[in-house]
């Protein structure tokens, strides 16, 4: 927790199991002043599991509550009892010891539903581990500290040793938004928005909401979109509210995609001189749950490097100052969106690669290289929505390396490495490293470097 990010990064490329999934939780609250992002908090927490570290276990668990993961119940409760029930006890362990993020880890197991009926809510339990992870500086426990004591009066029926303390709650949450944790911001957005322990200020609650929304937290988005589409705090800007929707796109794409088709018919309406006839019509309210969530996570959007063809197929990505590309751009006369083309078709699982296809290509290139056949390899390789399969996962990362795109390449390095779904070859692996590091790819030089000291030592 104390390690500055190179430190971590480091650690995590050595092989540690504690700071890969540690990292994947960085990435997945946007710790240590990192972007959110699934994808790769998705990859690290995946290594970690490979020597089934409690830790990492947890991760995955806490990964599959959410899109687009999750929600799935049933891989939560698999998880989660895993880490708690485990014969060893490491997470208790851990937690009677002193580490924080074991604590962390103990109150969050223990406000989840979906741990039902195996294990039972205990919110007195998770206070008590909340709070002691929070006392030592650990920003993800701390928001949630801060929102039992915002909202204690309001958690379902449980008795908890734990008083409500607006101003309490509000301190903590400045504190670690000096920290720039989004989730931090976004919640004291929510308390200026609500007059919750201090007045309402719809601008301060937007500077907020903003700062959560630019780090990737993908419920801010949305309503950084709601705020600048009805000037809720100065003159209405569509192109800024159809900027941070299509942002939510990647993550909430049901919800986004609605707020989009809202804010294109705002925008047409501006010249016809009918946009308060709209703006009546529809809800003005800015989306803010009634009730609060103790386990609201930051949304946790992939990449926008690795949005599908499938998903942006009517718009090219190319972000500008004050507008984002919209999924209803191209729409028919009826307003309607236009129909999506269908995903590539799953290949079948006995296509294995000619001998020539197994030599990397002389040069990867990172620039207009489809991605049908890397996001379905991604697929196989983390098991989204599919079994993990890396016999499928290595022909069609292998087609995409091969095409040029150095991401799949990196994967491949890693396959050989581990000798997952291949035989484990280094030589194989430094060759992909090198061919994805040449194509760009950040994340290979390291891994490269890293192999490469490791086998001087050798």
């Amino acid at each position: 927790m104390e390690s500055d990010l190179k430190n971590l990064e480091s650690s995590a490329q050595d092989g540690d199991s504690y700071a890969q999934a540690f990292l994947a939780l960085c990435y997945i609250h946007g710790d240590k002043g990192l972007e959110i992002s699934f994808d790769k908090a998705s990859y690290w927490a995946n290594l970690s599991t490979e020597t089934n570290h409690w830790l990492g276990l947890f991760t995955i668990g806490y990964l599959h509550r959410f899109p687009p993961l999750g929600p799935n119940a049933e891989k939560v409760n698999s998880y989660y009892n895993k880490v708690f029930k485990d014969p060893d006890g490491m997470v208790v362990k851990n937690a009677n010891a002193g580490d924080p993020i074991a604590s962390y880890v103990l109150a969050e197991i223990f406000t989840a539903e979906e741990v039902e009926p195996n294990l039972s809510a205990d919110l007195q339990f998770a206070a008590k581990h909340y709070a002691s992870a929070s006392i030592v500086g650990y920003g993800p426990a701390s928001v949630q500290h801060a929102l039992l004591k915002l909202h204690a009066n309001a958690i379902g029926g449980q008795n908890i040793n734990i008083g409500k303390d607006l101003p309490g709650g509000v301190s903590i949450l400045e504190e670690v938004a000096k920290k720039q944790l989004p989730a931090a911001h976004h919640f004291l957005g929510r308390c200026y928005f609500k007059g919750i322990g201090v007045e309402e200020d719809y601008k301060m609650a937007l500077v907020h909401f903003q700062a959560a929304a630019d780090r990737g937290y993908t419920t801010s988005q949305l309503i950084v979109a709601h705020f600048y589409a009805y000037g809720l705090t100065g003159p209405a800007k569509i192109d800024l509210a159809l900027r941070y929707a299509n942002l939510a796109l990647l993550q909430d794409r049901e919800n986004a995609s609605e707020k989009i088709y809202e804010y294109e018919q705002l925008l047409a309406n501006q010249t016809t001189g009918n946009t308060q006839s709209l703006m009546q019509q529809s809800d003005n309210s800015v989306p803010s749950p009634t009730n609060p969530s103790y386990n609201e996570p930051p949304p946790l959007p992939p990449d926008p490097s690795i949005i599908s063809t499938a998903e942006t197929a009517t718009t090219e990505f190319k972000p500008t100052l004050n507008r984002l590309p919209s999924i209803y751009d191209n729409v028919k006369s009826d307003n309607q969106p236009s129909v999506l083309p269908k995903p590539p078709e799953l290949p079948d699982s006995s296509f294995s690669p000619s001998p020539t296809q197994l030599k990397p290509t002389s040069r990867l290139r990172s620039s207009n290289i489809p991605n049908d056949d890397l996001e379905m390899a991604k697929k196989y390789y983390f098991g989204r929505g599919v079994s993990v399969d890396p016999n499928r996962a290595y022909p069609l990362f292998l087609q995409s390396a091969n095409r040029g795109n150095p991401e799949s390449a990196r994967y491949l390095g890693i396959m050989y490495l581990r000798g997952k779904g291949v035989q484990k070859d280094t030589q194989k692996s430094l060759e992909w490293f090198s061919r994805a590091a040449q194509g760009g790819d950040e994340i290979a030089k390291k891994n490269l470097k890293t192999l490469q000291l490791m086998n001087a030592h050798k």
